[in-house]
């Protein structure tokens, strides 16, 4: 894709997310505040919600470092995100020593199982950070009265117009060595399974 195409897909996506945020109902559980250094723990199935709920907060985002990435990188930073390209498994050592450099000013958001998962699969990356940055986890549950699943590797949920929009938040993981990572595991999948139910992808789209 040329660069002007590049330019007016990152300007009309960002558009279309800000004006469909508005028809949405949010309720926002637990939020911390917007300067405690942290990173987000979502599954790659509520990027969309995540994404509507945190425009303009500056917010660094792990985003995939394939072409295809660069689809879903403009759009985040005319939202206000800053796009930092890699991922946890390709690329892993010079985006999580990016990851590191931005977690001292700025608050991360990583979806561990993305970009292609499997669903709910967790790489070590996103303790390694938290680890190294000394900076608490924070996992994001997300629920909804009306929505659709795409026939997605991970389910990739959109909101129905109208509908409301629950997001929780945890209380900090706090990361101090590695041997917690196990344990550390369970809790988040513990938190977010409390929130969202047991989940596997779906078959529904929208029109359905």
């Amino acid at each position: 894709m040329n660069k002007l195409l590049l330019w007016l897909e990152a300007r009309l996506g960002a558009l279309f997310i800000r004006l469909y945020r508005r028809l949405l109902r949010w309720e926002i559980v637990n939020r911390n505040p917007d300067d405690q250094l942290c990173i987000y723990f979502a599954w790659h199935r509520n990027i969309l919600y995540l994404t509507m709920h945190r425009i303009g907060s500056g917010i660094a985002v792990m985003v995939s470092d394939s072409k295809d990435g660069e689809l879903i990188a403009g759009p985040f930073r005319q939202l206000g995100y800053n796009p930092v390209r890699g991922s946890t498994s390709k690329n892993a050592t010079r985006a999580l020593r990016e990851m590191i450099q931005m977690a001292k000013k700025h608050q991360l958001a990583i979806s561990p199982d993305g970009p292609r998962g499997p669903v709910e699969s967790i790489q070590p990356g996103v303790f390694e950070i938290a680890l190294l940055a000394k900076i608490p986890i924070i996992a994001a549950g997300v629920s909804v009265k009306r929505e659709w699943c795409l026939n997605s590797w991970d389910g990739f949920r959109i909101p129905k117009p109208f509908t409301k929009v629950r997001v929780e938040y945890s209380d900090p993981f706090y990361v101090t060595d590695k041997s917690q990572f196990p344990t550390l595991e369970q809790e988040i999948r513990a938190f977010i399974e409390a929130r969202e139910g047991i989940r596997a992808p779906q078959t529904k789209t929208p029109g359905e």
